[in-house]
Order: structure tokens, then C-alpha cells, then sequence
């Protein structure tokens, strides 16, 4: 006869049923718990103990289990997903103290390879993309999300033999996770090559690539859709459908993705993996380093923004003469000139990485240090755009119009965070005293 379950129990097995493809970091206390194959998964990936509260028991029913702390959880999930797992972190949902009963508890985020946003889990020169593959009988699409730095980028091709253009953008962008529609999912030359090439997992996506699901999806989150040309539908799919994954998975603020930029591929130069790789653009052939490829060559960027725009330039040559041109007089013009080269170089070196910092913040994954951040990086915004004001080049002009300081966050910023703020923000000590207050009170007299 089978032993009774605990209610603690009971409600595991509730939340795992939900989620049989993650494993479940179930929040105990001060750790996240494992338990069943997950913990034996765990324990063999992490090299930690397996153990166990039922030692009275026979071994067979015995449930094994494994936890790690909650302060320092990063380090253990960075690993489970360089190596592809999916990790579904289970939250206290009620503060256990005054709880009546059962804590409540609930999923409040899934991590996935390709859904990364902590700093300490990514490389700051390199975009980590998730990808939604479309394939049709007369089309496909693409879609491509950084959701640590808010980027949304799709395209679409028409015609029956797309699958070389798809495998070609694939290898472009190197995302690190893949949604796939059902039709992709009967195509082996591109499972293997998201497998054996590009060391990237994917999972069906099913009906979230149906046509006016996914315009109902792209149209809610994005500002305008009017860049994509009416006859790629696809590319409407292919976004829609990376949308719906990421409500599904992330259970957060996603307003930050505002913009879908669509792009031709006959604007970029189309270059298969083979000839990628030979060329040696952003990494060595034999070793797979960074160091004797041509980006580190040519990357002497001093800000984690400018290392990964110039990784995206190298993946993604230009055939335009003019705009190829544009990029050449912008360089022509800061070479030419020492002294407002050198002062821009020195001002960006103070520029901490805004597109990840605002990105967590929206998300809701930052701390009291990272808002003090911001606000430092966005400090030196002004300077940038004084000395780009004295080129007359097209497109430093057009940056320096585009370049948006801040001014009323930042202040807001500098307002209200001490000097010192703690690490987290539940430790409190983090506002100003008195800033809050309302003026009169402020200044009426004791």
C-alpha cells in the first residue's frame, strides 16, 4: 500500500505535473529544492548530494532530493542552462510566517537557454537570442529576440526552397534556443543543423504560429507592424509565435519589446555557416576563441552596447555602396580628428550597458546598485552627444539625434538612491531619507 502524501508533497507533484519538461526549483525555506529525477538530474549535473527525509523508509521508497541555497542560486542555474536544461522557478507566494497552513506556492518564471537576463549568466559582447522559425508550403519566417536588451528583429522569404536562407540566418544570428512551427519540426537537415552546428535546443511551438493568433499577439505588444510587407506573413507568424513563448515562460512585464524591426535579407550579404566559420569573422576555426578572428582585430569598442553593434555589423555585412559609405565618412571623420576621438573614447569607458540595465529593470530582476547604475551611465549621455555635435557627418548627426539622456530619470535617480545603496532592495536603506516627504513638510518649522 502506498504511503500517504504530505500536502507539501501533494503540492509538488501539482506544480511539477505543469511543467514535466523543466526542472523544478521548488523554494523551501532558504533553499530551492529538487526532488525525484530532477534531483538525481541535478545532483549528477551540479555535483551535489543527493539525499534524502525519508531515511526510516526502504530505499525504494525513499524520495531522493537536492537543494541549493537561495541567496546564491545564479551560479547553479547558469549551469543547468549552458547545458540546455530548462529550469521552473518555484516561488514562496505568502510570507511562510504568517501563513495559515500550506505556503502557497507558484511558478513565477521559466529559464530557458535562449530567455537568459542576469548579467552573471551572459557574455556582455554578444547578443543571446531566442529564434521562432516559420515554414510554410509557399514561405517561411524568422523572428529573433534579445530579451536582455528589449532587440526584436524578423524577416521573411517567399517561395518553396527556402530552408538554405533559413539555415543561412540561423547561422547568422547563432541564437541559442529555437521555437519551431510544425512544419520545421519534420525537417532533419534543420534539426540537426540547430543540434550539431550551432549547439542550439528547440521545441515545437504548435499552434502558436497559427496566422491570426499570431498577428493578434504582434499587434498587442508592438507600437506598429507596419514595416513588414503585407506579402510576408510569415515573419508576422514567426514573431507572433516567439511572443506567445514568452508570455508562456516568463510570467513578466515584457513592454520593453515596443519595436519589431523587419529587415531584407538582400540588404546584408548572405554568407553560409561553412564560409562563416572559414572566414573566421568572429571566432577561430580550430579553437572557437574570439582572439585571432577578425572581430578581435577590429573591436576596440569601450562599451558592452559597442562590442555587441560591431559583433552585429561583422554577422551581418552590408551591400549598399551609400551605406557602406555612411559608415566610412562617420569613421573618416572621428580618425581625422585626435582630440574629439579620445574625448569620446573616455566618456564611453563611463557608460555602463543600458540596453541589459533598463532591460532587467523593466523585467523586474535588478537590484538597488544596477538602478544606481543607470543612472551613472546616463550622466555622460550629454557629453556624448556635445561632441557629436561638432561633426557634420550624416550619420553621426542622425546618432546624435537618435541619442535620448534622460535627464528627468536621472535626476529622479540621483534624487532619490543614497550614495551607498545596499546589494537587494528587501534589505531596505535604499531611498534617501526625507524624499518622499511632501515639500511643506519639509520645510515647515519643528
Amino acid at each position: 500500500m502506498a504511503a500517504e502524501l504530505t500536502p507539501m508533497r501533494k503540492q509538488y507533484l501539482q506544480i511539477k505535473e505543469q511543467y514535466p519538461d523543466c526542472l523544478l526549483f521548488f523554494r523551501l525555506g532558504d533553499f530551492y529544492e529538487m526532488f525525484d529525477e530532477d534531483a538525481r538530474v541535478a545532483s549528477q549535473e551540479l555535483d551535489l548530494t543527493l539525499t534524502t527525509r525519508d531515511r526510516g523508509k526502504p530505499q525504494e521508497d525513499q524520495t531522493p532530493m537536492c537543494g541549493v541555497p537561495y541567496h546564491s542560486y545564479e551560479s547553479y542555474l547558469a549551469r543547468l542552462i549552458a547545458k540546455g536544461y530548462k529550469v521552473a522557478i518555484c516561488e514562496q507566494m505568502e510570507d511562510p510566517a504568517l501563513a495559515k497552513g500550506l505556503v502557497e506556492r507558484d511558478v513565477t518564471r521559466v529559464v530557458t537557454p535562449g530567455t537568459v537576463v542576469e548579467a552573471s549568466m551572459l557574455e556582455e559582447g554578444r547578443n543571446n537570442y531566442l529564434a521562432a522559425v516559420c515554414l510554410e508550403q509557399d514561405g517561411a519566417g524568422l523572428c529573433f529576440c534579445d530579451l536582455s536588451t528589449g532587440a526584436v528583429t524578423t524577416t521573411g522569404f517567399a517561395g518553396e526552397n527556402v530552408l538554405p536562407h533559413i539555415l543561412n540566418e540561423l547561422g547568422r544570428f547563432a541564437p541559442r534556443e529555437a521555437v519551431l512551427s510544425p512544419r520545421c519540426m519534420e525537417q532533419e537537415e534543420l534539426l540537426t543543423f540547430l543540434q550539431e552546428k550551432l549547439n542550439c535546443c528547440y521545441e515545437p511551438g504548435g499552434d502558436r504560429f497559427l496566422l491570426e493568433q499570431a498577428r493578434a499577439q504582434a499587434e498587442e505588444q508592438f507600437e506598429t507592424l507596419a514595416s513588414v510587407p503585407q506579402n510576408r506573413p510569415w515573419a508576422i507568424q514567426a514573431a507572433g509565435a516567439l511572443l506567445g513563448y514568452l508570455h508562456e515562460t516568463q510570467k513578466a512585464n515584457l513592454s520593453y519589446l515596443r519595436t519589431l524591426d523587419y529587415y531584407e535579407t538582400g540588404r546584408y550579404m548572405e554568407l553560409d555557416l561553412t564560409a562563416r566559420r572559414n572566414l573566421e569573422l568572429t571566432e577561430t576555426l580550430r579553437g572557437k576563441e574570439k582572439r585571432g578572428s577578425l572581430l578581435w582585430v577590429l573591436d576596440r569598442t569601450k562599451t558592452a552596447m559597442g562590442g555587441r553593434k560591431l559583433r552585429q555589423w561583422l554577422e551581418r555585412p552590408l551591400l549598399s555602396p551609400v551605406e557602406i559609405n555612411g559608415r566610412l565618412n562617420a569613421v573618416a571623420a572621428l580618425v581625422d580628428d585626435l582630440v574629439t576621438r579620445q574625448e569620446l573614447l573616455d566618456t564611453l569607458r563611463e557608460i555602463t550597458d543600458l540596453e541589459r540595465l533598463i532591460g532587467r529593470i523593466v523585467y523586474g530582476n535588478t537590484n538597488c546598485r544596477e538602478l544606481q547604475s543607470l543612472g551613472t551611465g546616463l550622466s555622460h549621455v550629454p557629453r556624448v552627444r556635445e561632441l557629436l555635435e561638432q561633426k557634420n557627418v550624416p550619420l553621426l548627426q542622425r546618432l546624435r539625434g537618435e541619442l535620448d539622456d534622460l535627464s528627468e530619470l536621472r535626476q529622479t535617480l540621483e534624487a532619490a538612491i543614497v550614495d551607498d545603496p545596499p546589494l537587494l532592495v528587501r534589505e531596505g536603506g535604499m531611498i534617501r531619507e526625507g524624499y518622499n516627504e511632501p515639500a511643506n513638510k519639509k520645510s515647515s518649522p519643528r
